[in-house]
Order: structure tokens, then sequence, then C-alpha cells
């Protein structure tokens, strides 16, 4: 592939707004490209969706939210509170365009082209990611002990079968622990559940926020800048760039990527096309004085949420609550986050921190990569729903092809922004 940093001469000046760990992947794959990077966001840099993740480094992560299961299991997720997803029914008119296009990606045909996208971007994200963790001196903060999934019974592992094949089918190693080997591996444990996989390749960011403002460093460092200010009023189409004011001044680039997340489109709002993106909601639980209790994240198969030891202590973290950006937290996601990780791990402590944050999320599970159609001087990176932390690395890769107009390393059609019109 010819060399990125040729083939960026001349176009050298461009924007990335949002400083999460995907805008700051984007941010610093341009860099490397040889453009000149300014960063954006209204907050410092980690602190939204990134700071409250699992901080699992998912490279298995290939099964969507959205499966054939759900059409069928729907109004108990409206009205159920003991389930990993979960639907505010008081968002439901806000939501309804969005839920039926949703629902039409559960089925089979759909969901088998969201886990071949998925996986095609899983195979080369640590790559992608890890060669900037490194370059920002974030190795301390990674931990390469594995990942494991805990199932309460056998009918559920077995049920889960055929997407343990597929998670193989594309490319995840997966190894079945025996209830002996489970309890050599984590013997804190509760001896109450019969199957167990280890994913030996997944691993530990053990302070994401920490990791993201080590990568903002080495931007800044190295000729980048960052920028902490609103951005809004982005223009329509113009020839010549792409201009948005940052705390009521105008800013042009001669490109842009937007990376704002959750706030993608409010930030975008008349600067481009309207694209289905609506939230998960996730909550994690921090038990400080319990991070010698686990070795590694454990996550549950049926509860839809890890508990990882990391460097605050014991985080639970996960669920998806789909409700939207503006309501109060879920004290009932709370409380049931606390009493399956009470159940799993009875020496479990105190908590002290509890957290909501805000997924993007698209109606297929799968993030937009690519340039806006209607403004082409904008490049889309952002929908990467519970995969963010996992993604940010090979979306930075891929932006930064898209950004000198390269062909892409591998085939981000799955991706493009204009597939759902």
């Amino acid at each position: 592939m010819p060399d990125l940093a040729e083939q960026s001469q001349g176009q050298r000046n461009i924007a990335v707004i949002g400083a999460g760990i995907v805008g700051v992947s984007c941010a610093l794959h341009l860099q490397q490209a040889g453009f000149k990077v300014t960063l954006f966001d209204r907050d410092e840099p980690g602190s939204g969706a990134t700071y409250g993740n699992a901080c699992t480094f998912a490279s298995y992560g290939s099964i969507p939210v959205n499966r054939p299961d759900l059409i069928w299991r729907f109004p108990s997720l409206m009205f159920g509170h003991e389930r990993p997803l979960s639907i505010a029914w008081r968002y439901m008119p806000n939501m309804t365009p969005w839920l039926i296009q949703f629902l039409k990606h559960c089925r089979r045909k759909h969901v088998d082209r969201t886990i071949n996208g998925l996986g095609s971007l899983l195979r080369d994200a640590e790559h992608a990611s890890m060669m900037l963790f490194r370059l920002s001196g974030g190795a301390d903060l990674i931990s390469h002990d594995g990942t494991i999934t805990i199932y309460p019974t056998s009918e559920s592992f077995d049920a889960d079968a055929i997407n343990r094949q597929r998670r193989r089918n594309q490319g995840a190693q997966i190894q079945e622990l025996t209830v002996t080997e489970l309890q050599d591996l984590e013997p804190n444990l509760a001896p109450i559940f019969p199957h167990a996989l280890l994913y030996p390749n997944g691993f530990t960011i053990l302070d994401p926020k920490q990791m993201t403002s080590r990568m903002v460093d080495h931007l800044c460092q190295t000729g980048g800048h960052f920028i902490k200010g609103e951005v809004s009023a982005m223009e329509a189409q113009s020839a010549d760039g792409v201009a948005f004011k940052v705390n009521g001044s105008r800013h042009h680039y001669e490109q842009a990527v937007l990376a704002g997340g959750a706030w993608s489109m409010q930030i975008a709002k008349g600067g481009c096309e309207e694209l289905p993106l609506d939230t998960e909601r996730g909550y994690h639980v921090l038990f400080p004085e319990s991070g010698e209790l686990l070795n590694r994240p454990v996550g549950f198969a049926d509860a839809g949420f890890y508990m990882t030891p990391m460097c605050q202590g014991l985080r639970a973290a996960g669920t998806v609550e789909l409700g939207g950006l503006n309501a109060a937290p879920n004290p009932e996601r709370l409380s049931y986050i606390e009493r399956r990780v009470r159940g799993a791990l009875p020496d479990v402590g105190p908590v002290s921190d509890t957290w909501l944050g805000f997924r993007p999320t698209l109606p297929d599970s799968l993030p937009v990569i690519g340039r806006s159609k209607q403004n082409p001087n904008l490049i889309f990176a952002f929908g990467h729903h519970h995969l963010g932390l996992t993604l940010g690395g090979i979306t930075g890769k891929l932006v930064g092809e898209i950004a000198i107009g390269a062909t892409p390393s591998l085939d981000v059609t799955p991706f493009r922004p204009d597939r759902f019109s």
C-alpha cells in the first residue's frame, strides 16, 4: 500500500470532533499519516462512554445485540427488570422508527451480515490499537490474562453453541473450561456455574480514561492540538472544507472527522445527512475494595455485563437500556448489576460509585465509517455501540486511509453511511 504520509501532502489540515477512544484513535492514525490534527471535545478526553466501560478489549465480540430471538422476546424487554437488555417504555414514541429498523435487522440474514462486518474489523483490531497504546506509553495499563464468560445453566450453555461457532468462524480463539478449571482460574467465584469459556486473546485496559489521556498527550507532544469546547453550527457542504463553531468562534478545516459518539447527529445538525443514530445506555457499579477478587474480566452470558479488575477496584459494567440521552439513571439497572455480582462473588465489598454512559448505536449494530454524501469533506466514525474500546484503533486506521483517498485496507462497504437510505 502507498505510504500514507506521502499521499497526505497538501491535505494536512484536519479536525477530529470527539475525544473518546474512537476519536483519539482517529487523530493519532491521521497524525501518523502526516496530517496536522486538531482534536475537539466539550469535555476532557476519555470522560464519556470511554471512561465507564467494562475495560475489555473484546476481539471475539462479533455477536450483536440484535438477534433473531429478540423479535419474540420484545414484549418482555419493555416490562422486565431481570434482563440484560431493557427498553424504557416512556421513550418509545421517540424511538419507534429506530426500533422498527432495529427489529428488522434481527432477521437471520441481517444478523449474519452484521457478524461478518464486525468480524472483518475485529480481526485487525488488536494490531491497529496496540500500535497506538505502545506509541503513547500505555503498555503498563494493559493486562493480558484473557477474558472469561460464565453460564448459569447447562441449558444456557447449549443454547449458545451456535454463537460460539459463529465467533470461531470469525477467528476468535475459545477454550471451554471445566468447573475445576474455572475454580482454578477464579477461586473466588461462587461454585455455581456449570460451564465457562476462556477467550485467551482477550485483554484488559486497566484504566481506559488514563489510556486515552496518554494518547492525547502524545498527540499534542508531537504537533497536534486539543481544544476543549462545544462544537456546533456545522455548515452544509462546502467545496473547500468543513466549517463549524467552537464556543461561538468559527473554525474551518480542509476535512473533518465526526467521532462524537452518541451526540454525533446533534453536533452535526444541518451540516450533513441525518442517520438513524440512537443510544445504548450502559451502567457500571464500582466495588473499590474488591479488585483482587478476580484475575481477569468475567462476563455473565445471560446478564450482559462484565466484572473487571481494574485500577480503581472491581468494576461491574454493561447491560443495555434503550432509553435515549435525557432520562435519569434507572436505579433498577444498578440494583440488577449489584445483585448479580453479589451472587457470583460472595466476598465482594461495598459499592462506592455508580455510572450511566451513552453508547452510540445504529439499527444494524454496525458503525458508520466513511464520507458523508451531503458533505464529502466530512468523514463519519461513530456508532460502535459497546465495542468502541475494541474498534477505536481499526476505525482510526480506516479513517486515515479514507482521508488521503487511498483504498481502505479492508472492505468498508458494510459501514457506508448511505446504507440506510
